[in-house]
């Protein structure tokens, strides 16, 4: 059988990867970002639903089931829109900063996402991360923050407080919105009336992009009445289109990587294309790279190999609750058995006597 945490992580290094080269073509040309964002949600919206109806063996089979599930899901509804805030709220304060912040600034403080991902997943999901885990994650920051730094161009900008510190509260922000994820995947409750109840990687992802879709189609109609030369596909090019597809699958493939493994992993799939995008982009677009990029990768690959590796993290002691059952359970063992003996004992003595 395959092993999904595998099949997703490796998917999710090589889509980021290709992304990551698509997008330099991309830019020949500047497209409307706003009609693209759109185009990625009703993608995901139709490859969520093509695999709803393929587990249903069915259209009428599966519509019932994500009119009940999904649509009747006003909770579930609730959840995602609070998650399309966050992300809108990511996006704003994202195109915001731009203008306070050089990109080489913007790229090494926005890797304090990895650490505030970890920070609210112990918060929300009570999850516990032991010392080497920890000094893996603030290495592969380390890496990725110098990778990213020495790829950046140079800029007159100069960076100002204000523009630094939206660029903490972005990766505070994205550190929320990845663990806020994670917990509603993981804590999916099935619908009772369905014995084959739609998997909760596949109801989320419907329920998120169709409130995305919502979100970005008034920002498309607002942006055809107030731009004189508004065009949907105005810039695109079979790269724009390439790059449209790519980001559709990546947010599904994220969404299994934080449903079969985790954040953590995702953080560290995602560091590990960015080296080999850029170990690529020297190749393709004849670019250099500078001796530090190199310490970057050294130190992202090897922190990686460090927090995957279990014979860096140690034996975790065992707690007193974890103590306490299984020396009842010994204890209780122990007087069962002597019980045992006793009443065979006092059988064979009994035996004895009647002859």
């Amino acid at each position: 059988m395959v092993d999904l945490k595998v099949l997703s992580f490796v998917l999710l290094v090589f889509q980021n990867t290709l992304l990551g080269i698509v997008s330099k073509y991309s830019r020949s040309t500047k497209y409307n970002a706003t009609s693209a964002v759109m185009l990625i949600e009703l993608l995901k919206l139709v490859l969520c639903f093509i695999v709803v109806v393929w587990t249903k063996r069915g259209l009428a089979d599966a519509i019932r089931s994500i009119r009940l599930e999904v649509l009747g899901d006003v909770e579930g509804f609730k959840k995602m829109i609070f998650l399309a805030l966050l992300y809108a709220f990511q996006n704003t304060v994202a195109l915001l900063s731009y203008d306070h912040v050089d990109v080489a600034t913007y790229n090494i403080v926005y890797q304090l996402k990895i650490v505030t991902t970890a920070f609210f997943m112990v918060l929300f999901l009570k999850r516990t991360f032991n010392t080497v885990q920890w000094m893996a994650m603030v290495t592969l920051m380390i890496g990725v923050a110098i990778c990213s730094a020495s790829k950046s161009s140079s800029s007159n900008k100069s960076s100002s407080m204000i523009g630094v510190f939206m660029v903490v509260g972005l990766a505070v922000n994205s550190g929320i919105a990845a663990a806020y994820l994670e917990k509603v995947l993981k804590s999916h409750q099935p619908h009772e009336t369905f014995a084959n109840p739609i998997d909760p990687l596949w109801k989320t992802n419907i329920q998120l992009a169709a409130v995305s879709v919502a979100a970005t189609f008034f920002g498309v109609v607002y942006a055809a009445l107030t731009e004189s030369h508004f065009a949907f596909f105005e810039g695109y090019n079979p790269y724009t289109f390439g790059v449209v597809l790519l980001q559709a699958f990546g947010g599904l493939i994220i969404a299994a990587v934080v449903r079969y493994s985790d954040n953590i992993v995702k953080n560290f799939g995602t560091a590990l294309s960015l080296v080999l995008s850029c170990l690529l982009s020297n190749y393709l677009f004849s670019e250099s790279a500078v001796p530090v990029f190199y310490v970057g990768v050294f130190l992202v690959v090897g922190s990686v190999f460090v927090y995957g590796d279990k014979r860096f993290h140690g034996t975790p002691a065992l707690s007193k609750s974890t103590e306490l059952p299984k020396t009842t359970n010994s204890v209780q063992i122990n007087i069962e058995r002597k019980n045992s003996v006793l009443q065979e004992e006092e059988e064979a003595f009994l035996n004895q006597r009647t002859r």
